[in-house]
């Protein structure tokens, strides 16, 4: 079973309720085996199907309305969606929560299978139960995505010709990455330029996409998230980061509380209390790195030598004077 992406979850309550049909899904890129138990708990069938939305539209329509359970992962985005169109109610449990499955030295794609049957049959709130955000948020993450890859190539790229170049004697001059290209080619002897010529182009391309990509992301939270419109108000945050924000949190009543948020990136401090000791530990780094990357950013940004004062900042500063585990 696939690793899930944690930045796509949250813990949501989850009501117990007495059903005829319980079916663990064990999903896999391919092939899904899953396992069907009765209102008795026993196995009626098992098998699998192929993980295509076509193959579960087959398998599920005729099936009456049960209980669906399986693991958070690359496919249970969309097929928890089918299968709650389907009619079925579907729980989809937080892999985290789970060593029994995930750690178990009896493993396999049916045992799995009728592990999450089991569990979503007695007490369904044993999975932790995570939301996924809609379709059309995890679109919109895709783009975030698709722009934050080309970033990490372009730096590799810069990375590797300011690497070539020294070995042959030369040292780029200091510039920004958006015209790094331009300031390199411009010093660059003739042989290092015809070598490495292709690889500047590609940085330079990059930089152009990079930017369209910003302009993207800055009309999409205008126009289908305006809710992201409060955030850049904040001096030190970008249109990137409020838009990432809003779409990895997704539905604000998933958190009872403001704090709940900084747990849900990891933002929280790690404890491991036993007797009399109880140390003081880092952060928990769990949920979305990207997002907490870009939070960090901000907070430097804000926090930083002759930062413009505000309220904020000088709460920031007073928390940071009192020290303690980063």
């Amino acid at each position: 079973m696939k690793k899930p992406a944690q930045h796509l979850i949250a813990e949501v309550p989850r009501r117990q309720a007495k059903v005829e049909i319980t079916i663990g899904i064990d999903l896999g890129d391919v092939w899904s085996h899953y396992c069907t138990l009765n209102q008795d708990g026993e196995v009626v069938d098992r098998g699998r199907f192929r993980t295509t939305p076509k193959a579960i539209e087959k398998w599920f329509t005729d099936v009456a309305p049960a209980r669906v359970a399986m693991e958070a992962g690359t496919h249970s985005i969309w097929i928890s969606a089918q299968l709650q169109e389907l009619g079925h109610e579907v729980i989809v449990a937080n892999v985290r929560e789970l060593r029994a499955i995930s750690h178990s030295d009896r493993k396999s794609d049916q045992v799995d299978a009728e592990k999450l049957a089991r569990y979503a049959r007695l007490d369904p709130n044993i999975l932790r139960p995570i939301a996924h955000r809609t379709v059309e948020q995890q679109q919109a993450l895709t783009l975030i995505r698709s722009r934050a890859l080309l970033v990490r190539l372009r730096t590799a790229a810069v990375n590797a010709v300011r690497g070539l170049t020294k070995s042959c004697g030369y040292r780029m001059p200091a510039s920004a990455t958006t015209c790094f290209a331009q300031r390199s080619l411009a010093v660059m002897p003739p042989g290092l330029a015809q070598a490495l010529g292709p690889v500047l182009q590609q940085i330079a391309e990059m930089t152009v996409k990079i930017k369209l990509y910003d302009r993207q992301i800055q009309q999409l939270g205008q126009t289908e998230y305006p809710e992201t419109q409060a955030l850049p108000k904040v001096h030190g945050v970008g249109h990137l980061t409020a838009l990432t924000f809003v779409l990895t949190l997704g539905s604000k009543e998933r958190f009872g509380r403001s704090r709940d948020v900084g747990c849900y990136l990891g933002l929280r401090p790690r404890r491991s209390q036993s007797g009399d000791h109880d140390p003081q530990l880092g952060i928990t780094h769990a949920g979305n790195a990207y997002l907490r990357s870009l939070l960090i950013e901000c907070s430097n940004h804000i926090l930083r030598p002759h930062g413009r004062d505000s309220a904020l900042r000088q709460w920031g500063l007073r928390l940071a004077a009192r020290g303690g585990k980063k």
